[in-house]
């Protein structure tokens, strides 16, 4: 049966991919034919678009015309300049459109520096002439300034006329080696499609600010005119001088016909390469200090490098759905701490696609995710593609662990490997057979995790609990010094000045998945503690959210609400008077309290549910085990509002254990014990 899925899984797989491969070849050709374009006007522009040219009337209004089909939504003008063409360009029949006329050719460089001292924009933004822009090709430039720290200017994705890659950034070698970020890979593939730093990017398709932050134009220097390296030189500038770094991004695409841009002034190749190693020999002299620090003889390894040669591969079952449980929330923000680490991160999925939802969400925090891209399954030599040194190898739960450790030491045998246990699955299980002794799936299923857990935490070099009650209990199996507490990761989501108060509230509220624990809360709920609630106030509505409404649809009650998955659940946590999680079984920290506490909802809960929490009864929340006790608790907290507000105001408080600033101590641990 499982050779059968998966001969099935692999026939699909490479249909899969050899639609993909159509579907990124194009054909984009130059047309020629005028028609009248009428651009948006804005009296205080965010971004000069510059567009310098010489002759070449057919590529400019082809380049018009695709900046003209794909209007960016932020402000924006154009300025043309014409560098005293030898022909009679006409482009009357484009309004709202600057033109700068070159009394005598100035050349790429010297225009550019016309037109940015002209400029109104806060950012400039050159594009060559001989180019076609995408949808998104400027805003997606500008997120990046909006959404990266210390941003000095942004690159775009390139690509030849038939859809091929051409450029997704550049970078410099040993020994001033330069080389563009390709390859003989295609455009689609995982390694190009995330916001990565660069050495620089090319002046085709380029955004950076027109003043430095000390006020002073950022122009090109003109000991480059009239082309060659003078985008390099500016990248270098703004990283070196001005503390600033060089991104590339994905999201914006530019089809670029490579060779023919300004072609008319620099007419023979020899005079074209004389001028290019004269230049290279300017650059090399002012920029020869940081040549020489580069020790990468790789692209890859240089991209490595700009990370500080730190890097971290994180393996799930799934690409993070952050939005969907707690568990997959605190994975996110372990990523994100590690991004602000300036760590290269890396997510392999197993079966990914390229069109999950939730990979853009990570390319976009700078984190490269891994997905079908060939029609054999190449995640071992895409690690190789990688050129990882001495990576941290993140293995979220057991079933990662012993699918994947072997093959992270295959591809960089120096890995550390971290065991992430999320929870402690063969002690859930073992819980369980206390509520039901008879049930044998329980019994087998704590048999087959305890010889799991036992073995990865044995074999990996440091294990991740998710509270220090776990942390205590896993000592009878591995040494304290291997081991590491990180929970969930918790913090206010509204002020208590703006949440609604005690009378403005009504209901109660219960999150959660069709985990089995959650199940059987629910069935514990619903059946024997509402009805005792009932008895004394049978207005008190329930309403349960998240996919639990898959398995439990034998419930019918009027007053218990299934919601399904909602991904906005602030007017649930807003608007409820009150949080339950009556959970008698399961293992490590229940994140539906942490997120009760992120919005100042008082709970009532279990000693299960409080579990690693550092929960007190009567301070920070109520809480009961037994039906009647259950019932009463959440009379209690439901009719007294002097109650429920000392509760509530001690909500912030009871998220100091799952801070971010204690994720990135624990963190910093680890990197000190890597070392």
């Amino acid at each position: 049966m499982e050779l059968w899925r998966e001969t099935k899984y692999f026939f699909r797989r490479f249909a899969r991919i050899k639609k993909l491969e159509k579907s990124f070849e194009i054909s984009t050709s130059v047309d020629s034919a005028k028609n009248e374009l009428s651009f948006p006007v804005f009296n205080n522009p965010l971004i000069s678009i510059i567009i310098p040219y010489f002759n070449q009337e057919n590529y400019t209004w082809n380049c018009l015309k695709s900046i003209h089909e794909n209007l960016p939504n932020a402000s924006f003008e154009i300025i043309l300049v014409n560098d005293n063409s030898t022909e009679q360009p006409d482009f009357s029949m484009a309004s709202n459109v600057r033109i700068i006329n070159n009394e005598e050719n100035l050349g790429f460089l010297r225009s550019v520096n016309v037109a940015i001292q002209q400029a109104k924009g806060q950012f400039v933004y050159l594009l060559n002439n001989d180019t076609v822009v995408r949808k998104g090709f400027l805003d997606e430039l500008l997120f990046v300034f909006d959404n990266f720290e210390n941003v000095g200017a942004v690159g775009s994705m390139l690509l030849n006329a038939d859809g091929s890659l051409q450029e997704a950034g550049s970078v410099f070698m040993k020994d001033c080696r330069i080389w563009q970020v390709v390859g003989k890979k295609k455009s689609y593939y995982p390694e190009f499609n995330y916001i990565y730093k660069v050495d620089y990017c090319s002046g085709c398709s380029l955004m950076f600010r027109k003043y430095s932050d000390n006020g002073k134009l950022n122009l090109f220097d003109e000991e480059f005119a009239p082309a060659y390296f003078e985008e390099t030189d500016l990248c270098f500038r703004l990283k070196y001088e001005q503390g600033k770094d060089v991104y590339f991004t994905p999201f914006s695409k530019v089809i670029h016909f490579n060779g023919v841009s300004y072609n008319s002034n620099i007419a023979f190749t020899a005079k074209k390469q004389e001028l290019f190693e004269r230049n290279l020999t300017i650059f090399k002299r002012k920029w020869q200090k940081q040549i020489d620090a580069i020790k990468a003889e790789k692209t890859q390894s240089r991209i490595l490098e700009i990370n500080e040669n730190k890097s971290i591969v994180f393996y799930n079952g799934v690409v993070p759905e952050h939005d969907t449980n707690s568990g997959e929330l605190r994975l996110t923000e372990i990523v994100k701490a590690y991004k602000r680490k300036n760590y290269f991160v890396c997510i392999i999925a197993p079966k990914n696609k390229i069109d999950n939802p939730y990979n853009e969400y990570f390319q976009r925090l700078g984190v490269c995710v891994y997905y079908e891209h060939q029609k054999t399954d190449d995640r071992k030599k895409f690690l190789k593609r990688l050129r990882l040194q001495s990576p941290i190898s993140w293995f979220y739960a057991v079933k990662m662990f012993l699918k994947n450790y072997q093959r992270a030491l295959s591809a960089n045998p120096d890995s550390k490997l971290i065991y992430d246990m999320v929870d402690i699955h063969h002690l859930r299980y073992q819980r369980a057979i206390k509520l039901e002794p008879k049930r044998f799936s329980h019994k087998k299923n704590y048999r087959k995790y305890l010889r799991q857990e036992k073995f990865a935490a044995k074999k990996a070099n440091l294990v991740v609990t998710i509270s220090d009650d776990e942390k205590a209990y896993m000592r009878n199996f591995v040494g304290g010094d291997q081991m590491i507490t990180i929970s969930n990761i918790h913090y206010i989501k509204k002020n208590l000045q703006e949440v609604p108060s005690f009378d403005g509230r009504n209901g109660i509220l219960f999150v959660g998945s069709v985990h089995p624990p959650n199940i059987d809360a629910v069935n514990f709920l619903v059946n024997e503690i509402m009805p005792l609630v009932w008895q004394i106030d049978d207005t008190i509505k329930v309403h349960i959210v998240g996919n639990v409404n898959q398995v439990m649809s034998e419930i019918s009650h009027p007053n218990v609400f299934f919601h399904g998955f909602i991904s906005d659940m602030d007017p649930f946590l807003l608007e409820s008077r009150l949080m339950v999680a009556p959970l008698r079984y399961g293992a490590g920290v229940k994140g539906k309290i942490g997120q009760a506490f992120e919005y100042f909802l008082p709970v009532v809960t279990t000693s299960i549910g409080a579990e690693g929490m550092g929960l007190e009864n009567g301070v920070n929340a109520l809480i009961a085990d037994e039906k009647h006790d259950f019932a009463g608790k959440i009379m209690e907290l439901y009719q007294n509002r002097e109650l429920w507000k000392e509760i509530q105001a001690n909500s912030e408080r009871s998220l100091s254990l799952f801070s971010l600033e204690m994720l990135e101590q624990k963190i910093e641990l680890i990197e000190h014990l890597k070392q």
